[in-house]
């Protein structure tokens, strides 16, 4: 189980809106002085992701709660929002490619239409089939515990 901290924000229907900070590996790096990243998130400043769990664990507004996500879930949702979309991209890119003869007008900018078509597509089937009943609530964060620090 992959654990974080969020702030709850508000309640509503025994759901808690929360918030936690996002991070980068930054502070447990040795090279941040000489990173592009370290230097980038510094420029930009902290960010936040707001996100939805049942509060089973009686929370109020301002509490801090650790909430969990299932490793299984976390590789299930990388393979199809980052993975699968690249691969049809190529696939796209590939398939119009062997299928253009090479005297064709535009044939660059052809392939690329197809690419960017198939990276489309792929991502519109996963984002679909992710946020079907059943995989939502495979996929939703669940709160474990109040933090107490």
């Amino acid at each position: 189980m992959i654990e974080e901290t969020a702030r709850v924000i508000a309640i509503e229907n025994n759901q808690l809106l929360l918030e936690a900070e996002t991070r980068t590996a930054c502070n447990a790096c040795a090279a941040k002085q000489g990173c592009g990243t370290s230097v980038l998130s510094k420029w930009v400043g902290r960010k936040f992701t707001r996100f939805q769990a049942q509060n089973t664990v009686n929370a109020r507004v301002g509490d801090e709660v650790v909430v969990g996500l299932a490793e299984e879930a976390m590789l299930k949702g990388s393979i199809f929002v980052y993975l699968l979309p690249l691969l049809a991209m190529i696939g796209f890119a590939l398939l119009a490619d062997g299928l253009l003869s090479t005297n064709t007008a535009s044939r660059d900018l052809l392939v690329l239409v197809s690419a960017v078509a198939g990276f489309a597509l792929m991502l519109f089937i996963s984002r679909r089939f992710l946020s079907t009943n059943s995989n939502r609530s495979k996929l939703t964060p669940v709160v474990l515990r109040k933090n107490i620090a």
